[in-house]
């Protein structure tokens, strides 16, 4: 019985684990193109993802930063792993709530694909965005905007 016992501790002891998650996400910098409003004009934009599972994370922003600092916009949200095709290519849909400057409150979301070429954690990325930006109660505009960027992703 003794014996019985012994393997049964050794072999609990020695058996296979529970993996440990690592931590996955991305930073991504790069260039955005608004579409909307006075016409296309060249953005600056940042934005990290943090997954808190295999699929789901959360998502931060700085977007459509104008390149002389005057109007941008800032949102949190969560970001949802849509699609993977490991290691190559990579699909998020994230939805978002933020402000833009110099004042407006804003919500949107958008879909990044991200593209690995190498085994390197360097990804390229580029993505469609949507944002409704409310001026005033009674006023709202919808932002379009296309972006392309760089990321280290994990």
């Amino acid at each position: 019985m003794r014996q019985v016992a012994l393997v049964a501790v050794v072999g609990a002891a020695l058996g296979p684990r529970a993996a440990v998650a690592e931590p996955h996400g991305a930073v991504i910098v790069g260039s955005e193109l608004a579409l909307s409003g006075g016409g296309p004009t060249p953005r600056a934009q940042a934005a990290a993802i943090a997954y808190l599972g295999r699929r789901h994370g959360a998502y931060a922003s700085v977007e459509r930063v104008a390149l002389d600092g005057d109007r941008g916009l800032a949102t949190v949200g969560v970001a949802y792993r849509a699609a993977a095709a490991r290691p190559r290519l990579e699909l998020v849909l994230h939805a978002d709530l933020g402000v833009a400057w110099p004042r407006a409150a804003a919500a949107g979301g958008g879909v990044l694909a991200f593209l690995w070429p190498t085994r390197l954690p360097v990804a390229l990325v580029g993505g469609v965005r949507a944002h409704a930006l409310i001026d005033e109660p009674t006023e709202a505009r919808i932002a379009w905007s296309l972006c392309l960027g760089l990321a280290l992703a994990r």
